[in-house]
């Protein structure tokens, strides 16, 4: 049965005729909705991601969400969920990917609270491979948070989704500088700023991603976007140790130096990473590395003013 669509999906089905036949709503941001599918011709289950009429209407961001969900359809990688297509039909712009059986790792944590450091550790690395692999390709995801990481039923593999909304570093950009993308309590301090970003901010979210599943707490939590965006710049994260003891240190220490406020203090690639991981939990890494994961930044009054505008653009588009 056709799942129920609001008004201004209401033609969905139409444009969509033939080719695929919407099952069910599986979610929505800001950025779209997501359908399970079935895929008329080639008889798969199928998820559809739908950029929402309004934002179809403005040329800019049907071209931007057009192009980046193509450029992330030539990553081929087994930890990242594959985009088969992207296309538009009248009023509707969206991408078709692979669906997944399984759930997110937000689910995961909030049906069985945090997870034994195995498996934290198991799906860290699996992202970090698939993160490695893109930026070597020069894109980056802007937007690692738990609810964009699928946990495969059956094989038990994490899978980063939601590639769509990521950039190209070093093509002349649609999406501005200024444009806040992602969510505010993964996101790493140059994005809260508006500077240029690379791999690293994506490591600075997943480091984030690492403390949600091994404590069950965020660094930086509030429900005010503003607050939240303001501490990941002028605030240090508390050691992962602190709230979370039963971690073994060195896997603690790993996290922390994720979360950095400098990028050249964060571990240079996804690779570097996954291998710290590894040694951590085989104990070749002791907590008397040097980490530094916080480090005081004050803003002045237009640069917290900046911040105060992201937060509310942030805000609308959730």
């Amino acid at each position: 049965m056709p799942p129920a669509l609001d008004p201004t999906l209401r033609d969905l089905p139409t444009a969509l005729a033939g080719e695929f036949e919407l099952e069910q709503e599986l979610g929505r941001g800001g950025m779209g909705v997501v359908f399970r599918a079935r895929d008329v011709r080639l008889d798969r289950e199928v998820a559809i991601k739908v950029l929402p009429p309004e934002r179809a209407a403005d040329a800019e961001t049907r071209t931007r969400f057009l192009r980046e969900a193509r450029t992330a359809g030539q990553l081929s990688h087994p930890h990242i969920v594959h985009i088969h297509r992207a296309d538009e039909r009248g009023a509707y712009a969206f991408f078709v990917m692979g669906l997944v059986d399984g759930e997110t790792l937000a689910q995961r944590v909030r049906d069985r609270g945090p997870l034994p450091p195995a498996d934290a550790v198991r799906h860290l690395r699996e992202v970090a491979w698939a993160l490695a692999y893109a930026h070597a390709r020069g894109v980056v995801h802007r937007d690692v948070k738990p609810e964009n990481i699928m946990i495969e039923r059956g094989t038990n593999r994490a899978l980063v989704t939601d590639f769509g909304i990521a950039r190209i570093e070093r093509a002349s950009s649609l999406t501005s500088e200024g444009l806040v993308v992602g969510t505010a309590h993964y996101m790493s301090p140059e994005q809260v700023q508006g500077q240029a970003v690379d791999g690293r901010a994506d490591l600075y979210s997943l480091g984030v991603v690492g403390y949600y599943l091994l404590s069950g707490r965020l660094p930086f939590e509030g429900d005010a976007a503003s607050a939240v965006l303001v501490a990941h710049v002028t605030r240090p994260a508390p050691p992962l140790a602190s709230v979370a003891p039963r971690v073994p240190r060195a896997l603690a220490t790993v996290i922390d130096r994720c979360l950095a406020k400098d990028p050249a203090q964060r571990f240079a690639t996804g690779e570097d990473l996954a291998e710290a991981l590894r040694r951590a939990m085989e104990g070749a890494i002791t907590a008397k590395e040097p980490v530094v994961s916080g480090g005081h930044r004050l803003l002045n009054e237009d640069q917290a003013a900046l911040v105060w505008r992201r937060a509310a653009q942030l805000q609308a588009e959730a």
